[in-house]
């Protein structure tokens, strides 16, 4: 069963499925480890850890890809990639959907927002839904039909929730399998989505948003059914190394993060040291 048949039906059989992200190899590696059934590429992790730079339309097709490679021949479990708007119109889109599956990549999240964003960075701009449309539509003619398409949409935060709630049905229409309102300011704004929604829902568990500080059953009531973590790993990778680097400055050693760290051989092995080693060397004593 490829990754694909796989990704449709852990979402069949799951209620509520757990997506964590990733953006690396020992990230993705880790997830996987850990129980995860699927995992998601973060633009905005993958962007600052890969290129050192801030989300804001740094990253194109050929980095993602360059990094879904690397990913996907580390992991045997879903990989889900963020594609940020397509990188372009609906040709440019298709052909990212392309590119993507031919990666061995289960699904893509495609959003409606206008890239480079304005200044303030901290603004945002929404397409017009008459150029959105196109791009669902492109990705669903482009890939196979166990491929999975999450539509994201900000128009929550551009033009209110009605319009939100309104895209996100009709992306429905084009060819979406699952969508994702942002900028959830209420619990009262999850509720409206959940009811007025008809197509199935991605949760962001963004942990300074709404969702995330609410008891994970009540999201699982409402109906919705993925909850994506997209900065977690990221965050807390950084602040642990952050503070171990500190301390490794201020006391010239890291022996109180000793109790925190994995002995390097565990990961080593991890990623394949003493299955390779025992794998090959039988190769050597013919």
């Amino acid at each position: 069963m490829n990754n694909r048949k796989t990704l449709r039906k852990v979402l069949d059989q799951n209620d509520f499925l757990i997506l964590p992200g990733v953006y690396d190899c020992l990230s993705a590696k880790l997830a996987e480890e850990a129980g995860a059934k699927a995992v998601f590429l973060s633009g905005g992790a993958l962007s600052i850890a890969g290129l050192g730079k801030p989300d804001i339309g740094f990253l194109n097709l050929t980095e993602f890809a360059s990094s879904i490679q690397k990913i996907t021949s580390t992991i045997n479990i879903p990989l889900i990639s963020d594609a940020d708007n397509g990188f372009g119109n609906a040709i440019h889109v298709g052909n990212t959907a392309r590119v993507f599956e031919s990666l061995n990549v289960s699904g893509m999240q495609v959003d409606d927002q206008v890239l480079p964003q304005t200044f303030p960075t901290t603004s945002k701009e929404s397409l017009s839904w008459d150029l959105t449309r196109p791009k669902i539509d492109s990705i669903r003619k482009n890939v196979s039909n166990d491929f999975i398409i999450i539509f994201r949409t900000i128009t929550n935060i551009t033009d209110g929730l009605e319009e939100a709630i309104n895209r996100i049905n009709k992306a429905k229409d084009y060819g979406a399998d699952y969508a994702y309102v942002d900028g959830i300011k209420s619990k009262e704004e999850l509720e409206l989505v959940a009811k007025h929604s008809k197509i199935k829902l991605l949760v962001n568990m963004n942990e300074k948003g709404v969702a995330a500080n609410l008891p994970i059953g009540e999201i699982k009531e409402l109906g919705y059914k993925i909850g994506l973590y997209p900065v977690s790993t990221m965050a807390v990778a950084s602040k642990s190394m952050y503070d171990m680097l500190c301390d490794l400055m201020k006391e010239e050693n890291t022996l109180k993060h000793r109790n925190k760290m994995f002995n390097p051989i565990e990961v080593y092995n991890m990623m394949g040291l003493t299955s390779l080693t025992e794998k090959y060397s039988k190769m050597y004593n013919k």
